[in-house]
């Protein structure tokens, strides 16, 4: 039987999971959300649905990983087969576990290009103010000479990305 690795202590596993469950809008819409629904008073039924909705997806991802034995890029797939084949038809199964498995490269795809452009912009607006393109400058005015160049600037801030990520 093969050996898996494991976390080191329960709190490192802990905040793994909730560095990958909070993301990137928490931090991203966060603010602005606070400050346009009611500032402090935001944080009541934000909590509630983080507690509601953010901590048992949590736990279903962590279960679904355990379940499914396997590391990140293997669990999907496999776990829909353990789960039908109980079920359903061993085919059946087989087939359910071939969805799973394409439904799980999907997201993964997708959401990757979602970030891949936000770290595209992230490493655009670390540049200009490292430069000083800001400098002299409206907001508004920056932001529009900003998107009116976008297909060229978001190129470049892609593909050194990816470069960046490919070593």
């Amino acid at each position: 039987m093969e050996q898996r690795d494991r976390w080191a202590t329960k709190i490192g596993l802990i905040l793994a999971m909730a560095g990958n469950a909070i993301g990137l809008g928490n931090f991203w819409r966060f603010p602005y959300q606070a400050a346009v629904n009611g500032g402090g008073a935001f944080m009541i039924p934000y909590f509630v649905a983080l507690f509601l909705l953010g901590v048992p997806i949590m736990w279903a991802e962590w279960v679904t990983g355990r379940y499914g034995g396997k590391y990140g890029h293997g669990t999907l797939g496999p776990t829909f087969y353990l789960m039908a084949r109980e079920s359903v038809k061993p085919r059946t199964a087989i087939i359910f576990g071939m969805i799973g498995g394409m439904l799980a490269f999907s997201v993964t795809t997708l959401l990757n290009s979602y970030y891949l452009h936000i770290i595209g912009w992230s490493a655009a607006y670390t540049y200009f103010s490292a430069t000083g393109a800001y400098f002299g400058k409206d907001s508004v005015e920056f932001l529009i000479s900003y998107l009116s160049n976008n297909t060229q600037v978001f190129i470049f801030w892609v593909s050194q990305l990816h470069s960046l990520v490919s070593q």
